[in-house]
């Protein structure tokens, strides 16, 4: 089965690279706020070769509440946080196989 990314949050700003010891790809860069809605998907094996790769996830505020909500495969990682500072507010590494 295809390893699929799905984002449907990001409040403010989410970076997701894949990485392997000889370099790294950006997958996708959002910018969103004030809780809109957000629908991006991507299928791994669309943009990058057969390979085993950590996936990294960076989620940054801008002031106010945060949240990032992405399901990798069948995975879901979330995080929210309503007083969050401002700067980067969530990471996130994981093992997926193209």
């Amino acid at each position: 089965m295809p390893t699929s990314i799905k984002v449907t949050a990001c409040d403010n700003e989410l970076f997701i690279t894949a990485s392997t010891p000889a370099g790294s790809s950006e997958i996708c860069h959002i910018s969103s706020g004030n809780n809109d809605p957000v629908s991006y998907a991507v299928n791994l094996g669309s943009v990058l070769p057969p390979g085993k790769y950590s996936l990294t996830l960076v989620g940054i505020n801008w002031g106010g509440p945060s949240a990032f909500n992405v399901t990798v495969g069948s995975t879901p990682l979330t995080f929210s946080n309503p007083n969050a500072p401002i700067g980067v507010v969530w990471t996130q590494t994981v093992a997926v196989t193209v």
